[in-house]
């Protein structure tokens, strides 16, 4: 049996590469990538967990609030299925939705096994024990000291960069972010579980790591990523200039009294025939695309609407949410003064389309978590991120293990080492300029992105936001820069989230209707007879093949 914590260093044209053996590597250390670990080590195999930052940290997961959507109480798995296609615009994969409302109960009730202390509600459960805004640290915590008990070795601050393959992957290449060591992993499979790319947006509720890259891994690669166009944002987030950024969830009895206002004191709520009681479960798409149109049509400030609690009765002014509100945004007057608040981008529904093992196009690579595409369709029901990461993670460790266990141990092809980690050197190499400056690239593809192709897009944003994001290409990807191997980890990041920027655009302009969250002002209708379809994109030498595919349906049609 290879053992992960066996190493060696190689010389490779002058090129110092530490190598690792393992059965199993898995990039990210979420509760996806968690998942995927403690099982493939609980089948007997060797397992290796990456991650950009150190284990457990950097991620959604441990930032979600550790609720789960899934079949307890009165909520039915067929309820369950349901309302996830209905919520999702039925451009769902109903297969994965299957396993996803089958397998929940159980999977979710060995969390406890593995020291995560949940409450049983109806309709779902909560992982507890964390705190704003890290409230997912029950669930992540104990994740994290089970597979280190279980024998999981990690290989923290690392940067996957790339993965290796002879026609199957069989490991990746990387770098350590603070003393630039460069690593090279030998595995028999890998399991893709690096998140979204809420990064790519100038307002989000993600935090900082989270820049797409295993999309690009996986489109470099050239295997196609579906439903691109579909990100989803929290409804309501404060953007109150010189206070920090903040998801907001007021409760439906503050809703009720129309405290979301555009400038003219309207109760958009009202306006557009909203539920307060649905608003981060089923229609966050309809409550989201509401205060965009708000903003769009001139009736916000800047880009926000107001949340206006002054005019609350005394007894809702006392209130959870207005104590919350209080204590973080400590000075603002927020019962003598409107709140500015706007959506934020909270989740990427696309991402590598999967089967229900896990597995994608290429063997050897399974995925799992907000980097593949195909579960949520075009409108995520609340609360079943996280089961998605509990239930697929678990399959992917598991169907890893056992493709792991057919393939004897891979060796190292040191010229597609070498090629792979020349990127690093070229980025080390390059002069130090505003142009190259992995920062400022960053922030105006953000800027691009929020400005052209946010809550409300039309063809000729789109295209807009395509020119600009061209210019920055031939202009500023090439001077990317890095002083030092976090500089580098950045300069990697902006490109990443340049290609998956001009993936979203790419596919937005190709969906010509509405639909969840994938709003067109110039095609504000859902059309089923043309659009019952994902649209895939993959890479074609240097150009955005676009194609599209139709939707898997078992059960549940429009």
């Amino acid at each position: 049996m290879l053992r992960v914590n066996k190493c060696k260093f190689v010389l490779v044209w002058n090129l110092a590469i530490k190598i690792i053996d393992t059965d199993v590597l898995i990039v990210g250390s979420g509760a996806a990538g968690l998942g995927a670990a403690i099982e493939a080590r609980r089948q007997g195999v060797e397992v290796l967990l990456a991650s950009k930052s150190l284990t457990g940290l950097a991620n959604c997961s441990i930032y979600s609030a550790g609720g789960f959507t899934a079949p307890f109480g009165t909520l039915t798995k067929e309820d369950h299925f349901r309302t996830t296609i209905t919520t999702g615009r039925y451009i769902n994969n109903q297969k994965l939705v299957e396993v996803l409302v089958d397998e929940a109960p159980s999977r979710l009730l060995k969390l406890k096994e593995y020291g995560v202390k949940l409450v049983i509600d109806d309709g779902g459960c909560n992982a507890v024990g964390g705190t704003f805004p890290m409230e997912g640290v029950g669930l992540v915590d104990p994740l994290v000291r089970y597979a280190r008990s279980v024998g999981v070795k990690t290989l923290e601050r690392t940067m996957i960069i790339d993965l290796l393959s002879d026609g199957a992957v069989n490991g990746a290449v990387g770098f350590n972010v603070q003393n630039g060591k460069h690593i090279s992993v030998n595995a028999k499979a890998v399991v893709l579980a690096t998140g979204g790319a809420g990064h790519v947006y100038l307002r989000n509720d993600n935090p900082i790591r989270t820049t797409g890259d295993g999309y690009v891994i996986a489109y470099e690669l050239g295997l196609p990523l579906i439903d691109m166009e579909f990100v989803q944002f929290w409804p309501i987030g404060s953007v109150e200039p010189g206070y920090p950024t903040l998801i907001l969830d007021p409760a439906p009895s503050i809703l009720e009294y129309g405290v979301l206002q555009n400038i003219r004191g309207e109760d958009i709520a009202k306006k557009y025939g909203l539920d307060p009681r649905l608003a981060y479960h089923t229609q966050r798409d309809a409550w989201t695309n509401a205060i965009g149109r708000e903003i769009y049509e001139g009736r916000g400030e800047g880009d926000a609407v107001l949340l206006n609690v002054t005019k609350l009765p005394e007894s809702l002014k006392k209130h959870e949410f207005i104590r919350f509100l209080s204590k973080h945004l400590k000075g603002f007057p927020i019962l003598t003064k409107p709140l500015h608040v706007t959506p934020l981008v909270h989740h990427f529904m696309g991402g590598i389309p999967i089967d229900e093992k896990c597995k994608t196009d290429l063997p050897g690579l399974f995925a799992a978590g907000e980097v593949t595409g195909g579960i949520h369709g075009a409108n995520r029901l609340g609360g079943n991120a996280l089961t998605e990461c509990i239930v697929y993670g678990a399959r992917a460790g598991q169907h890893a293990t056992e493709h792991a266990k057919t393939k004897p141990k891979s060796q190292v092809d040191k010229t597609q080492v070498k090629q792979k980690l020349e990127r690093v050197g070229q980025i080390a190499k390059r002069e130090v300029s505003d142009l190259g400056n992995p920062k400022l690239v960053m922030a105006r593809v953000q800027e691009i992105m929020w400005e052209k192709a946010g809550v409300i897009r039309n063809q000729q944003s789109l295209l807009e936001a395509e020119k600009e994001l061209t210019q920055l290409k031939e202009e500023n990807l090439p001077k990317l820069y890095g002083r030092n191997p976090y500089e580098i980890m950045e300069a990697i990041e902006a490109t990443n989230i340049f290609i998956v920027a001009s993936l979203v655009v790419k596919a937005a302009l190709a969906r010509k209707e509405s639909r969840g969250a994938h709003f067109r002002i110039d095609y504000p209708n859902q059309d089923d007879k043309n659009w019952l379809k994902h649209v895939v994109l993959t890479k074609k030498l240097e150009e955005v093949k676009v194609d599209t595919r139709f939707v898997v349906m078992t059960k549940l049609f429009p």
